[in-house]
């Protein structure tokens, strides 16, 4: 969001301030509709060309000759003197996040206007209000009448974005290049702090909040709920369903869980708009390769060193590798593989089939 002077320095309203400047420099009604309906200004609902047309009966190719002399009126001096403020407003929060802000984001910022505007209260519901979504579409024009401004498109890199200088655009797709390679070779999340270190040792000239705008305009390039950053088709950064939800619970917890636990904190942390339930939870985990079942509903990650299978397998597995073993190796071993019972090993251990004792009362395989 703004800093405080944004409340403080441009107590203005910018949906009245267009609707007065459309109706002093534009004597054409239907350009001034034109300019209403392509921008949105009426109900913050953007039309498309096609849909202008329609309503018109003429072409796209008409209304956008139509919209095109609408903004080179309100180009003109007089206008852009009116709207010097905001321009000073808008260029001073660029410069500083490194000289752009992506599209929504910067809209976004520029809500602390709107809501001093429209007499409401900072929310994080601002955006329902028709009034507020009115406020943003006559920024929106605003931008695109100053001169100083460029609208960089969305493309395979960059999200759609605003900017002073393509300079500004250059230097963020290098790093985000940089640090998209970096996690690639890693292939493991990293919060902020160790990027912002890397791309130091880089000698990138970035303050912190630059480097988060560049990360924010990023396509390819995302943060989850914890503030890790990884790639966007990270089952941790993006996950896609339950076992993707459960996974990146059991990774920032960093320990084995029961299965009641990672569904209450799957919900609690808002992966998604989607309720999870126990029972989902308990059978998807089952049938993933990535967690293993450790104890009685408790899941960990096989990413821990966790291996697959019953007591008597693991028991089994100790034995082929040592040969043999004492009741008591045994027991540390397994109880640091799964979170049971002492007596639920030693039950396994009877199994004569499988199990015998040496003459030095150590336990082999029969």
């Amino acid at each position: 969001m703004f800093h405080v002077s944004c409340f403080v320095n441009f107590m203005f309203n910018p949906h009245q301030t267009i609707l007065d400047i459309l109706e002093g420099q534009l004597d054409n009604e239907r350009t001034k509709d034109v300019i209403m309906r392509r921008f949105g200004l009426a109900d913050g609902k953007r039309q498309t060309l096609e849909g202008v047309g329609q309503n018109y009966g003429i072409t796209r190719e008409r209304v956008r000759q139509i919209e095109s002399n609408g903004l080179k009126v309100l180009s003109g001096p007089q206008v852009i003197a009116q709207l010097k403020p905001a321009f000073e407003m808008i260029e001073e929060h660029l410069d500083e996040h490194g000289g752009l802000k992506r599209e929504e984001k910067l809209l976004d910022d520029l809500a602390c206007v709107c809501e001093v505007a429209t007499g409401r209260k900072s929310s994080v519901n601002s955006e329902a209000s028709p009034n507020f979504s009115k406020c943003q579409a006559a920024l929106y024009l605003i931008l695109v009448l100053g001169e100083p401004f460029i609208r960089e498109k969305e493309d395979d890199v960059l999200h759609s974005l605003w900017t002073m200088d393509t300079k500004s655009v250059v230097l963020a797709k290098n790093v985000i290049d940089y640090l998209t390679k970096y996690l690639k070779k890693t292939s493991r999340v990293a919060d902020f702090k160790i990027l912002n270190e890397q791309v130091k040792a880089k000698e990138y000239d970035l303050d912190e909040k630059a480097l988060l705008t560049y990360l924010d305009v990023a396509k390819e390039v995302d943060a989850n709920k914890f503030g890790e950053y990884g790639l966007i088709y990270w089952p941790e950064i993006s996950p896609r369903g339950v076992r993707d939800k459960a996974y990146l619970i059991l990774r920032k917890y960093s320990k084995p869980l029961h299965f009641g636990e990672i569904t209450d904190l799957i919900n609690r942390n808002n992966l998604d708009h989607k309720t999870a339930q126990v029972e989902t939870v308990h059978n998807e985990l089952i049938k993933d390769e990535r967690f293993i079942l450790i104890g009685r509903g408790i899941y960990a990650l096989s990413d821990w060193g966790y291996e697959a299978g019953t007591v008597t397998d693991i028991i089994t597995g100790l034995l082929k590798n040592s040969g043999s073993l004492s009741r008591e190796e045994i027991l540390e071993r397994v109880l640091e593989k799964r979170m049971i019972k002492e007596n639920t090993v030693l039950i396994n251990l009877q199994n004569k089939k499988v199990f015998a004792k040496n003459d030095d009362d150590r336990y082999v395989l029969a």
